[in-house]
Parts: structure tokens; C-alpha cells; sequence
């Protein structure tokens, strides 16, 4: 399977490829926006290399994308919500254009082109591009260190969208809440079903409710989501109010932990079958899991312990392989055959009055508790000891105190691992693979 199928697009083809909202767009005419952002791009830029793509708009960037490659110019993603970072990320890239949603193109040394509805005539045949060349790059969220940016070549994608489609099927319809800036939701809500023929339907950022109502009613077969949206529409579904729910619709999930309560109630309430997929921007996908039980690694990983636990892989899908060709992923585990079980970040764990403690777990603990949208964990200097502090987001028109948190904490954990401080956001972002903004954390942490 080519994820580069999205390319094999026909002048004339009505076949819809991107629903953006209720507004349906044809492979036509996407080819045809990608056409003339591709002549745009060689009228202006004296010489090609990476484009910046911050667009947010489902048509807009795949007219972006294609465009980039009809013309020769190599793709990088970035969250466009993320409008600060947008001159760090052209220094780091050596970009020289960006492809954006502003209302009007920009002079300087590099090129600033607004994407809109301009279209021209498609080219005869599709680029060639080797299955060893970078089709596309991403930055990594940066909430361990320094975003450092990530070549994905053709012969990654197709090792990923090919297991993908033995474990999902071949869904006709897809529901992406993940923006397609992040590698998992340009693999799963965008290559997987456009390299099949199939819809891909955006929605970042619309609210949970939305997203189960399109979900159930709109025909979607396959909805792309992360744990932070799933515990939201799990709250949405014990009010009650969606009546019968098709189980034949399939939810994928990744980019943080899922706690295991979310999975439980979800299953039970909505009776469709859950994925939860485990990887990294720079690994791609490692293993993968449909109910309780370990993790499964992926037919093409291999992996294995190194002394101090860490789990090392080595795959098709890996960009930036290291010593034998095996990429460190940064996350403590242990293997038994095939199933992998994870033991949280090796940054991840702390001292807290002299025991081992995981923020992740902690943090999965605070945001099982109800009345809680989204919680992160940090460790902060209080009197001179190392004590937990929780930033919790309610939902919308709670009544949540501190003592609610640390009681519901207290009860699945040891006392040591209950936050000494919790603070209460009106919000909390999140990043485009839907883990909480840590440099919007720590910048709040300042402020403190």
C-alpha cells in the first residue's frame, strides 16, 4: 500500500477526498489547488527546499502538501495554533517559504504564501519520488527537551499504513480530532483512508459532544481521537442523550496514556471496539492494544531492553535509527515475547519523600477522577522538598475542590503519590497529538 496514493488523484474525479465541516471536496478539485499552490511555489522561490505548512483548514493543507510535492519542495508540518514558534521553526527547517492561511502573501527572504482557492491546471503524471527520500517532515512536541525535527520517508509511511490497514480494515470514512500536523493524525486521519479512496473528514478542535454526534450520525467508521477527548465524551455519554450506538464505528487512540478506567466506561457505554496505538514521532508506531491486556508490538518492530530498562526498537518506520540500527525511545519497559509492558518515562519518575513515584501515573489517577477534564503533573520545590502539584482543568460548570482530587487519588494510590497542591485552570492546551502543552506549563509555573 502507497500512502503517497493521495497523489494519484484524476482531473474530472468527483469522488469527495476532504469533508470540512458539511462541505464536501472532490479529488478534483483538490488536484487542482494543489496545482496552484505548486505553480505559486516556483514563481516564487528562487531555488526549492522545505516548506512550512501551518494550516489548520482540512482542503487548504492537503492542497498545501500536494502542492509542495508536484513542485519538488519538501513538506514540514507545524501546528498552526502554535503561531510563536512559526520563526524558530523556518530557522531550524532552513524553510524557504511558508504555506499559511494569512490573507495575503508576504515579501522577504522567505517566501510567505497564503493558500487559498487559486487553482490551475494539473500536471499530466504524478511526481517521482524514491521509497528512500523524506516525503514529509515533523517537529516532536518538545515536551521532553528541544523539538528537533523529523524526516519521514516514502518507505516509513508504507510500512505503517500497510499494518494499519490489517488492524482497522479499510474504513470508507474517517473522523480525524487530531490536527494532521502530528504524525499520527497525518498517518491515520489522512494516508490511511486517502490511500484506500477513502473520506477523510477534519475536525480538530470541535468539542466532545460534536465529535460523538458526528461520529454516530455522520456515517464515520473510524474516529481518530486522544484520551484527553475520549475521557470527555465518556462523561458525555453517562448523561445519557445519544440513544442506540452503532458498534460497527472503530476509535483509534495515541499520543499519551490512556487511563484504564477511560477505556473500561468507554467500551462499555459506546460497545465499539477501541485501539490504543503506542510509538513516537520518531519511532512511528511500536506496539498496539485492544483490551486490558500488554501491549502487542507491531508485526515489522523488533525491540528489546536495554540494562537501565529502556526499550529500543528498530523498524521500517524508524527515522533516525541509531548503534544497529535501533532507535532509543526515551520509555522504561520490560518483553515477554512479543508483549511489551511500558513503565513510564524514564524522566517520568521521581523521588517524593525518598520513594519512586511516576508522574504519569499520578496523572492518570487525578484525571480518572470525575468532574476533571484534563490534569498535568509537575514537580515543584515547596519548603525545599520535591512535592507533586496537579493543574487541573474542570469540565465546564463544575464544582471540583482540591480535597475531591486528593480523595479520589488516595483511593487508587499510596499517600506519598497524592498532589500536595492542586490548582485549578480555566484551560489547559493541548498539543497536536493531544498531550498538555509543557512549554504553555512551564511558562504557567513561572508565573507562580
Amino acid at each position: 500500500m502507497d500512502p503517497l496514493a493521495l497523489l494519484d488523484l484524476h482531473a474530472g474525479d468527483p469522488r469527495p477526498l476532504i469533508v470540512d465541516g458539511k462541505k464536501a471536496h472532490s479529488r478534483d478539485d483538490i488536484l487542482r489547488r494543489a496545482a496552484g499552490v505548486a505553480r505559486r511555489l516556483e514563481d516564487r522561490c528562487r531555488q526549492k527546499g522545505k516548506a512550512i505548512i501551518a494550516l489548520d483548514s482540512g482542503p487548504e493543507f492537503v492542497a498545501a502538501l500536494a502542492g509542495c510535492w508536484l513542485a519538488g519542495f519538501e513538506p514540514v508540518l507545524l501546528d498552526p495554533l502554535v503561531k510563536n514558534e512559526l520563526e524558530r521553526a523556518v530557522e531550524m527547517a532552513g524553510a524557504v517559504a511558508v504555506l499559511w492561511s494569512g490573507r495575503q502573501s508576504c515579501e522577504g527572504p522567505v517566501a510567505r504564501l497564503a493558500v487559498g482557492d487559486e487553482r490551475a491546471e494539473p500536471p499530466g503524471a504524478s511526481p517521482r519520488i524514491s521509497s528512500d527520500e523524506p516525503v514529509v517532515y515533523l517537529f516532536t512536541s518538545g515536551s521532553t527537551g528541544e523539538p528537533t525535527l523529523v524526516p519521514k520517508t516514502r518507505a516509513n509511511l508504507t510500512v505503517e499504513t500497510t499494518f494499519l490497514r490489517g488492524l482497522l480494515g479499510a474504513p470508507s470514512r474517517v473522523v480525524t480530532l487530531v490536527q494532521w500536523c502530528h504524525i499520527y493524525g497525518f498517518i491515520h486521519g489522512l494516508l490511511l483512508p486517502a490511500s484506500l479512496k477513502g473520506v477523510c473528514d477534519l475536525s480538530p478542535g470541535i468539542s466532545p459532544l460534536a465529535a460523538l454526534k458526528r461520529a454516530f450520525s455522520g456515517g464515520a467508521d473510524l474516529v481518530v481521537s486522544v484520551p484527553a477527548v475520549l475521557h470527555a465524551m465518556v462523561r458525555h455519554m453517562e448523561a445519557g442523550g445519544f440513544g442506540a450506538i452503532s458498534s460497527s464505528c472503530r476509535f483509534v487512540t495515541a499520543g499519551a496514556a490512556l487511563p484504564e478506567e477511560t477505556r473500561v466506561k468507554f467500551e462499555q457505554l459506546s460497545g465499539c471496539r477501541l485501539v490504543d496505538i503506542y510509538g513516537s514521532t520518531e519511532a512511528g508506531g511500536i506496539a498496539y492494544r485492544e483490551d486490558s491486556g500488554p501491549w502487542l508490538l507491531e508485526p515489522h518492530v523488533e525491540a528489546r531492553i536495554s540494562s537501565d530498562d529502556m526499550i529500543e526498537v528498530r523498524s521500517g518506520s524508524v527515522s533516525l535509527p541509531g548503534p544497529e540500527g535501533f532507535y532509543r525511545v526515551g520509555d522504561r519497559g520490560r518483553l515477554a515475547g512479543r508483549s511489551l509492558e511500558l513503565l513510564g518515562r524514564a524522566d517520568d519518575v521521581v523521588k517524593i519523600g525518598g520513594r519512586r513515584t511516576s508522574l504519569s501515573e499520578v496523572e492518570r489517577s487525578v484525571i480518572g477522577c470525575p468532574k476533571v477534564a484534563v490534569a498535568a503533573i509537575v514537580v515543584r520545590q515547596i519548603r525545599g522538598q520535591p512535592r507533586l502539584v496537579a493543574y487541573v482543568q474542570p469540565e465546564k460548570g463544575a464544582a471540583l475542590t482540591p480535597d475531591d482530587v486528593k480523595s479520589h487519588v488516595r483511593q487508587t494510590l499510596a499517600d506519598h503519590k497524592v498532589p500536595h497542591v492542586v490548582r485549578f485552570v480555566d484551560y489547559l492546551p493541548l498539543s497536536a497529538g493531544g498531550k498538555v502543552d509543557r512549554r504553555w506549563l512551564r511558562e504557567l509555573e513561572q508565573k507562580d
